[in-house]
């Protein structure tokens, strides 16, 4: 993922995690490390994931967040709800 993450993305977003899935991924994990901005929308997709991942079996986890996603996150409270690695 690069640039902004926004509302636009949903599709894609979507598109991208069922695609994993069917190829019978086990985990998931997105790095951010290329992604600029998030926006609340964007938020929401990752909340949309992680659920999705409790109710079908899988894992997903999100890695490399900069600052100011990371701030994002933080405001957010994401941290508390899906697993957030750095590094």
């Amino acid at each position: 993922m690069t640039g902004e993450f926004t509302f636009t993305d949903h599709p894609t977003f979507r598109s991208m995690i069922d695609e994993a899935v069917k190829t019978g991924a086990r985990s998931i994990q997105l790095d951010l490390q290329d992604v600029e901005y998030i926006d609340s929308a964007g938020l929401g997709m990752f909340l949309v994931a992680h659920e999705r991942s409790g109710e079908e079996g899988w894992t997903f986890s999100i890695s490399n967040p900069r600052e100011k996603v990371q701030k994002m996150f933080t405001l957010a409270r994401l941290e508390t709800i899906v697993t957030i690695a750095n590094g």
